[in-house]
C-alpha cells in the first residue's frame, strides 16, 4: 500500500473521572467520593454503571459503552435515549469529569475540572477568528505536559504529546513561523473545547503574532504558580 493512501489518524473524544475519585458499585445506587464530598447516583441504567466504572480506571470512549454515543459536535436533538441518560448522569457530576482529545491512540489534550461549580459544555460553534488565550491565562510544563491554566476558571487545559506545541501556538493565535497546523478536526476541537473552558478570550494581538503573557514559554521559559 501507498505511503501517500494511508488513512490518517482519526481524532476521538475520551471520558474519564478525575484520578482522586473512588466509585462504590455495592448496592442498587453508585456512590462516588470526591474532593468535594460524597454524592449519590440513584439506581443507574447498567450502561451508566459500566461508563463509571470505565471511566475509573482511565480515558474512554463511550461509544464502547452506548452505540451511537454522540461527540460534541452532535445537536441534543440527534442524541438517543441510551446516550441522553448517560448524558444526563455526567452533566450532573462535571466536577469530577475529565474530557480528553485523542489522534488515533494518543491522547493530546485533556481538560480537568478543578473546582466544585466546574461545568464543562463544549459545542460545535467554533469562536471566531480573533479568539485567544485570555490574558490571565498561565503556562507551564509538568514533565511532557504543558498545562494552561487560570485562578479565575474552574477548569485547566493539559496538552500532550507531540501535539502539544501545535496545539499550543494554534491557541496562542500565532500563525507565522510555527509549526504545522493541527488537522484540522483537531484544531477546531481543541478551540471548542478551550472555550467551553474559559481559556478563550476575542482580541486582537498587538501586531497579529500572539499574545505577549505566552511567549515566556513560546521563547523556552516557563511561567511558574
Amino acid at each position: 500500500m501507498r505511503i501517500d493512501r494511508l488513512a490518517a489518524p482519526e481524532l476521538s473524544e475520551l471520558w474519564s473521572l478525575r484520578e482522586d475519585v473512588t466509585v462504590g458499585f455495592d448496592g442498587d445506587d453508585v456512590l462516588l467520593r470526591t474532593p468535594w464530598g460524597r454524592r449519590t447516583v440513584p439506581r443507574p441504567a447498567r450502561s451508566v454503571r459500566e461508563a463509571l466504572r470505565r471511566m475509573l480506571l482511565g480515558p474512554v470512549s463511550l461509544a464502547n459503552v452506548v452505540p451511537g454515543f454522540p461527540g460534541y459536535d452532535v445537536p441534543e436533538e440527534h442524541w438517543d435515549d441510551a446516550s441522553r441518560e448517560l448524558l444526563t448522569v455526567l452533566d450532573a457530576h462535571q466536577d469530577v469529569v475529565v474530557r480528553h482529545l485523542a489522534v488515533g491512540a494518543t491522547v493530546c489534550l485533556s481538560v480537568l475540572p478543578v473546582a466544585p461549580r466546574a461545568g464543562f459544555r463544549p459545542t460545535s460553534a467554533e469562536p471566531g477568528g480573533r479568539a485567544r488565550l485570555r490574558d490571565d491565562v498561565l503556562v507551564r510544563r509538568e514533565g511532557r505536559t504543558t498545562v494552561l491554566h487560570s485562578p479565575r476558571l474552574h477548569h485547566r487545559l493539559e496538552l500532550h504529546g507531540p501535539e502539544a506545541e501545535r496545539l499550543l501556538h494554534w491557541l496562542s493565535g500565532r500563525r507565522d513561523g510555527t509549526p504545522a497546523h493541527p488537522p484540522p478536526a483537531v484544531a477546531r476541537a481543541a478551540r471548542c473545547y478551550a472555550a467551553a473552558a474559559g481559556l478563550l478570550a476575542e482580541r486582537v494581538a498587538p501586531g497579529g503574532g500572539s499574545p505577549g503573557f505566552a511567549q515566556g514559554l513560546l521563547n523556552g521559559k516557563e511561567d511558574s504558580l
